[in-house]
């Protein structure tokens, strides 16, 4: 490879063309990052210009370029394999540099700029050609907008036909160094002080700083290829400024350059299983426990497991899709079909990810969007790659058999919180299960019922009714629990009371937990005088009151529009306040006869009853028989 530095002028003035390979990533680069910075730069250049005739070069980074075969007489051509964030950027700049000197009237800026960002017709034989620099597929409706439109004004009229576009953070860079170049213009950002006075700079000599700057102060180091160069390794280990690469970056660039020496139509493969992914949906970052991540990046996670069968580390997603593109051999009589073109492997993520995004709008699926915000309150989404591979088994022919499926692992998991059962081993106990269902051939809800009913580990055990009764009956619910998994079990009991489970029902908002016997029981709601009389009996009693005051008995939902003063008040003031407002079957309980008086022996009465509400919703399995 061979490395120089060159200024912009060397760079682009040239009859060229810059492509930007479908397989990189789009155009993410945004202001406060990355536009503000280059701009701060390039004022304070043009101000140091003004005031004292000249200035250093201002490098702003590498770019790697590999050269393509040329037919004879066509335009010139190199493949950006690394540096596009910035090359796009910098275009962007000048683009908006011509027509600025276009709203001026300058026509010999007009004409410079001109040269940096357009190849001039009679040196072209196709259109496409005239572009100086050609982006990945996604972004090149919006570069061609800016590129044509003209001016700001123009680009803002345009884009009310296209609302498709104003999002695109093409888009945003060309307003962005428009609006700060009209603003320099007028000197507004000049530096004024002590030791810089104000300086009368005419329009002209303004022009002319700023094409100084652009054409030779601002430099990059242009690295060119040989072809002996591995590009795709060069690729790996570079990164652009500022913005890392997402695995999903790199794996891109992995399978369309194999792609391509596969001898694939690439630009067909990017139009059928690829251009999805350059939504900015997939870059949306998502909070998983205590870290964010990007969606696409938990696809992979997920899609990794699925497909290997194996527990996947975050921090190597790249690696192992490579591993596994390499090393994949398909296995006679497996359900999940492994690729081994990088096609099949476009095809194969294509169809996961569809069905992935199914999982975030599952509105017109009533059981998995309430199976779906039942895991989101457990707080464990190791259950997802099973998902993958059963939704895409069993939808949209055997709905009923995966909502059941859907009901066999929500009990599981629900019944293990409740108990109190560790979550730790669930992502390997997703996989043995995977790895089960494959080798017998069978995604059934029976299958899955029989295979969970054969753990027997602390980590893998599904309780039966007497551990969940126990717990149930024993544990302080409240207390071992976060709110959110509360929530869920008095929301399922809410809608047990009255609906099948499989609805989803739209809740009154701003429900909260609250407490029947107060969690400061001990001024409104204190002990019989005698009790009292007696220390050790009082002693006990307030025990045994404590180790009540937060089980499932003893919690409710309440709509907000109960008074939080009577939340402590005695029972013969809250009772009436809970029952002006039973909206909820949770709270008409309170009006049963049994309810007339709160204490302990209602407490253990409730729980009873929606012990029977718990067992239905999150129901046992059967057992294997033991001989």
């Amino acid at each position: 490879m061979e490395a120089k530095a060159r200024n912009l002028e060397r760079i682009f003035e040239r009859t060229i063309q810059y492509q930007i390979p479908l397989f990189q990533r789009p155009y993410v680069w945004d202001e406060q990052r990355n536009w503000e910075p280059l701009w701060d730069d390039i004022q304070g250049l043009l101000n140091k210009l003004l005031r004292k005739g000249s200035v250093h070069p201002h490098f702003l980074g590498a770019v790697v370029l590999e050269q393509l075969g040329n037919a004879t007489g066509s335009v010139e051509s190199r493949q950006v394999i690394d540096g596009q964030q910035r090359f796009t950027t910098l275009q962007l700049f000048l683009v908006a540099c011509r027509d600025h000197a276009a709203s001026l009237e300058s026509e010999k800026y007009v004409e410079r700029f001109g040269d940096l960002v357009s190849n001039r017709p009679n040196k072209i034989d196709h259109e496409v050609e005239a572009f100086k620099l050609w982006p990945t597929n996604g972004d090149r409706p919006a570069f061609r907008l800016v590129h044509e439109v003209g001016s700001a004004a123009k680009l803002d009229e345009q884009l009310k036909s296209k609302p498709e576009l104003r999002s695109s953070n093409i888009v945003g860079a060309y307003r962005y160094f428009s609006s700060q170049l009209v603003t320099w213009f007028t000197g507004k950002l000049d530096v004024v002080g002590e030791s810089e006075p104000a300086m009368s700079i005419s329009m002209g000599d303004r022009h002319e700083a700023l094409w100084q700057v652009a054409k030779a102060s601002l430099q990059m180091v242009v690295i060119d290829l040989d072809k002996e160069d591995e590009t795709q390794v060069i690729f790996e280990t570079m990164n652009a400024l500022g913005e890392p690469l997402l695995p999903a970056d790199l794996i891109k660039n992995f399978l369309f350059r194999r792609a391509s020496s596969e001898g694939e139509d690439v630009e067909k493969l990017y139009e059928q299983h690829w251009r999805g992914f350059d939504d900015n949906w997939w870059r949306v970052e998502i909070k998983q426990g205590r870290i964010t991540r990007y969606r696409i990046d938990i696809f992979l996670n997920y899609y990794l497991a699925l497909m290997t069968s194996d527990e996947v580390k975050s921090t190597h997603l790249f690696s192992i899709f490579k591993g596994f593109v390499q090393s994949a051999e398909p296995v006679e009589g497996s359900l999940i079909p492994l690729p081994t073109t990088s096609a099949e492997h476009m095809a194969q993520l294509d169809r996961y990810a569809k069905i992935y995004a199914k999982f975030t709008t599952a509105g017109n699926h009533p059981r998995l969007a309430l199976f779906l915000r039942r895991l989101d309150a457990i707080d464990t989404t190791t259950a997802y790659p099973f998902l993958l591979f059963a939704y895409g088994e069993l939808m949209p022919n055997r709905q009923t058999e995966f909502d059941r499926l859907l009901d066999v692992v929500e009990s599981f998991l629900v019944r293990r919180m409740i108990c109190g059962l560790t979550p730790k081993n669930y992502n390997r106990l997703f996989i043995d299960l995977i790895k089960a269902a494959d080798k017998a051939g069978d995604v059934s809800a029976s299958f899955v019922s029989t295979w969970l009913a054969k753990g027997n580990g602390e980590s893998v055990r599904y309780p039966d009714n007497e551990e969940l009764l126990t717990a149930v009956w024993g544990m302080p619910l409240y207390k071992r629990l976060s709110q959110p998994k509360v929530r869920l079990v008095l929301e399922a009991l809410e809608f047990a009371a009255q609906h099948n489970k499989s609805e989803v029902l739209a809740l009154p908002d701003g429900l909260t937990i609250e407490h029947v016997l107060p969690q400061k029981w001990q001024e409104h709601w204190p002990l019989s005088a005698e009790i009292l009389a007696d220390p050790v009996k009082a002693q006990e009693a307030a025990a045994e009151r404590d180790g009540l005051l937060n089980t499932l008995g003893n919690l409710t939902l309440i709509t907000p529009y109960l008074n939080p003063a009577l939340s402590n008040s005695a029972w013969s003031d809250k009772r009436p306040e809970l029952l002006k407002f039973a909206r909820l079957n949770l709270t008409r309980y309170f009006h049963e006869p049994s309810a007339v008086v709160w204490d302990e022996a209602a407490i253990r009465e409730r729980t009873k009853a929606l012990f029977v509400h718990l067992g239905r919703t999150w129901p046992d399995i059967e057992r294997p028989t033991v001989v």
